[in-house]
């Protein structure tokens, strides 16, 4: 009897530990599915949120998300407006403390496989009708700026519904974004497009490693350590499955 009240009182003693150190965390998000999406109600759900949620949960810290647009997430977090952000990129100029890797993004030129396109590197894509995500001439490096230069075929598109919609439409002749992104308004029942057509990724681009910033550095340790275990008890597996295309 004794021994079990001992083994009670620990794991008491270890509880009130873990919520001695908790908190909630003011949270920035770029809302954009499959990776980060609200619904009606304004609940929050998706791949890179969970992951993240998940990951905190492990040292019992919890998120207050806000939602905001990626070109105001860094600056706000720098302001102080928020105290996490994400996604952010390692060679981001940030207040805070940026965590592992925790995401890879892929961009890819994604074509109609009726088209027969062959694109087997970066400078493939010259001459062809591209439809591209905002500043993406910056973002896919010097490469891809010398491939769409002087090309009166080339747009950049802020919302990438409308680039799956001209796709499909074969307004142009490829869709230049992030490879979970575009395949999810494929599908999606709002595009209006046939979900079932045959595409065709050409995976150019090198991939991009996302990181979370942190205002405290004991939430980056706290999230490093949360994300190594939700990888090694299958949680993070089972959330990729969960979203996979």
């Amino acid at each position: 009897m004794r021994r079990k009240t001992i083994v009670v009182v620990a794991l008491l003693i270890a509880a009130c530990a873990v919520s001695a150190w908790a908190d909630e965390i003011v949270f920035g998000f770029r809302p954009v599915p499959p990776y980060v999406m609200i619904d009606a109600a304004g609940k929050f759900s998706g791949l890179e949120y969970e992951i993240i949620v998940a990951a905190l949960a492990v040292k019992g810290h919890t998120v207050k998300p806000q939602q905001m647009p990626l070109a105001r997430l860094v600056a706000t977090f720098n302001e102080g407006g928020i105290k996490g952000a994400a996604p952010v990129l390692a060679t981001t100029a940030t207040t805070g403390t940026l965590s592992v890797s925790y995401i890879t993004y892929n961009n890819v030129a994604m074509g109609l496989k009726a088209a027969g396109l062959k694109i087997e590197k970066i400078a493939d894509l010259k001459g062809l009708g591209i439809v591209a995500f905002q500043t993406a001439t910056k973002a896919l490096g010097p490469d891809f700026a010398a491939a769409v230069e002087g090309n009166p075929k080339y747009v950049e598109e802020a919302a990438q519904i409308t680039q799956i919609r001209m796709l499909v439409g074969k307004r142009v002749d490829v869709v230049i974004g992030e490879s979970r992104i575009l395949n999810y308004y494929l599908k999606a029942p709002e595009t209006g497009v046939d979900s079932g057509t045959p595409v065709v990724e050409f995976r150019i681009f090198n991939p991009t490693n996302y990181s979370v910033a942190f205002a405290n550095p004991k939430h980056a340790e706290d999230f490093n350590a949360g994300l190594a275990e939700i990888k090694k008890n299958g949680t993070y597996d089972a959330i990729m499955k969960k979203y996979a295309k």
